[in-house]
């Protein structure tokens, strides 16, 4: 066991430690940032940052994809609408065989013909809010198709998203393990400033507050069952969003969930609860 303070690993690490730790089980440090950890003697888990142990390859691959995760959910949960498209104008020449529409102008109109305006454009693999569009014309849909395929851009992708826009009250983060609920807070942008990211808590002023009332914990929990009937997903954070007539919709999955504004507003001691839960299975 290594109890050095290691102030430059990242949260996740830093809350697995702190509960293994806290359970008295063994744990190897295996980098000078404390984000490469091993978990047990005889049989060690490796976490690596964001990166944990209990998910398969092809599972963390669906949730990784947005348009995979909409065509093998949407029968089961409640999704917005969603349609991939592929670079017209790939990197790869391998990619030229998945190619319908012969340019950007192409695919702006075929969006602007299958979904309602606004309508949501973002990168298929992206993350934290990064290149996501709401698009309220042909142009924006346009401009926004011009920076997801941006050769030169280091968060370029071969694929951009359209997906329907629902309008949202509130939105969540619902961290699942095993098929049960650990932890869920709301996004609450209500007194945030938009400063360019759609994700609500780059808002400023947005906070990620925890939720605790049982009710409506067993309302998300009950919402969020039938994926597991479908995609064997045993950690996950999920984002979802409360419209206007307080129905919860499915965005996406992560299974790389960080915890960053959750610390920030809230402390550690709920993260390294969840992980002490998520320990006692393992160990």
């Amino acid at each position: 066991m290594n109890a050095t303070p290691l102030p430059l690993a990242n949260v996740n690490a830093r809350c697995i430690r702190l509960a293994c730790e806290r359970l008295a089980i063994p744990y190897r440090v295996h980098d000078d940032y404390g984000n490469v950890l091993s978990v047990g003697e005889e049989r060690r888990h490796f976490f690596v940052s964001f990166a944990s142990p209990f998910n398969n390859g092809s599972v963390n691959r669906v949730c990784a994809d947005k348009e995979f995760s909409w065509r093998i959910l949407k029968e089961v949960i409640r999704m917005p609408q969603s349609r991939g498209y592929f670079d017209p104008y790939p990197l790869s020449k391998e990619h030229h065989v998945f190619i319908k529409e012969k340019d950007y102008v192409a695919i702006a109109r075929d969006i602007r013909k299958e979904f309602r305006l606004p309508t949501i454009v973002k990168m298929n693999r992206g993350s934290q809010g990064m290149n996501v569009f709401l698009c309220q014309s042909e142009a924006e849909i346009l401009s926004a198709l011009t920076t997801i395929f941006d050769h030169t851009s280091s968060f370029y992708d071969y694929i951009a998203v359209a997906q329907e826009y629902v309008p949202r009250q509130k939105e969540y983060r619902v961290v699942v393990f095993k098929r049960d609920i650990l932890l869920a807070y709301e996004k609450d942008f209500s007194e945030g400033v938009f400063v360019g990211n759609l994700s609500p808590l780059h808002y400023v002023n947005a906070r990620a507050r925890l939720i605790k009332d049982p009710a409506i914990l067993e309302r998300m929990r009950l919402f969020v069952m039938p994926i597991f009937d479908v995609l064997d997903v045993e950690f996950a954070g999920l984002d979802l969003i409360e419209d206007d007539h307080g129905n919860y919709h499915l965005l996406e999955l992560n299974t790389q969930p960080g915890f960053s504004y959750f610390v920030r507003d809230n402390g550690e001691e709920s993260l390294i609860e969840m992980y002490t839960r998520i320990l006692k299975t393992l160990i």
